[in-house]
Parts: C-alpha cells; sequence; structure tokens
C-alpha cells in the first residue's frame, strides 16, 4: 500500500511539473516575440523598463541599451527566428526557462540566449545574450 501511494504521488508530481514545463515554454516564446517587436521597433528601453529586477540589478539601463543598440545598429532588425532549444528547471519554486533561438537579422546572423523567470503566467526577462560573429566582425 505504501508503494501504491508513494507512486501516486510521484507519478502527479511527475505529470504537474511537466504543465508547467510546456506553460514555461510557451510563455517564454511569447516573451521572445515580444523582445523582437520592441527590439524592430527601437523600444530598447521598453524591453528593459519590463525585464525583472534580476536583469536591472546585473547591468544598467545605461548598459542594457548601449549593449542591444550596438546589435540594432550592426545587424539590423530581426527578420526571421527559430528555437534551437530550451530548458525550463523549478528550483525552491521559481521557475527559469532559457531558450536559444537561431536567429537572422538584416545584416547577419546570430544565436541569442534569453533567459527568463516565471512570475506567474509570464516569463520576465532576467539575461539576455547574443553569440554572433558578425556582430564582431561588422
Amino acid at each position: 500500500m505504501k508503494t501504491l501511494s508513494f507512486l501516486l504521488i510521484l507519478t502527479i508530481a511527475v505529470v504537474a511539473s511537466g504543465c508547467g514545463m510546456f506553460k514555461g515554454k510557451e510563455a517564454a516564446e511569447q516573451s521572445v516575440a515580444d523582445f523582437h517587436k520592441l527590439y524592430n521597433d527601437g523600444k530598447l528601453t521598453e524591453i528593459y523598463a519590463a525585464g525583472h529586477s534580476k536583469l536591472k540589478g546585473a547591468t544598467t539601463e545605461k548598459e542594457f541599451l548601449e549593449f542591444v543598440g550596438a546589435v540594432h545598429r550592426k545587424l539590423g532588425k530581426v527578420t526571421q527566428t527559430t528555437n534551437a532549444g530550451f530548458n525550463v528547471r523549478t528550483f525552491n519554486l521559481t521557475t527559469t526557462v532559457v531558450m536559444t533561438q537561431k536567429t537572422t537579422f538584416e545584416n547577419g546572423k546570430g544565436t541569442e540566449t534569453f533567459t527568463f523567470q516565471m512570475d506567474g503566467d509570464k516569463a520576465v526577462l532576467v539575461g539576455y545574450n547574443i553569440n554572433s560573429k558578425d556582430l564582431i566582425l561588422k
């Protein structure tokens, strides 16, 4: 009987965490789309303003705007992006989603990595990184 109870609890835990994983992935995908729309519209200040307090603790608004502004200036607008992988983790009741995107810009390509923390049903930006040879060489 104890084994059956344990298996039932384990099954419920796995199913519940799986549902959270897909919810987190969907929310992060929407947040990536929102980021790219604001980026393409040149609303970089709004991206920073909507970011998590952890983002704001890691970089100043000026530094963030200089970095993302340089990406925009050198690579141009996003023309296409595809999901290249994701990771959803929950630790101490905090869910973190990392999305990797293969992105084509007007003037080059890059691999973007977005880190989000879930706040209810919303994925809030904690970190942004881009790996692009075109960004460096142009």
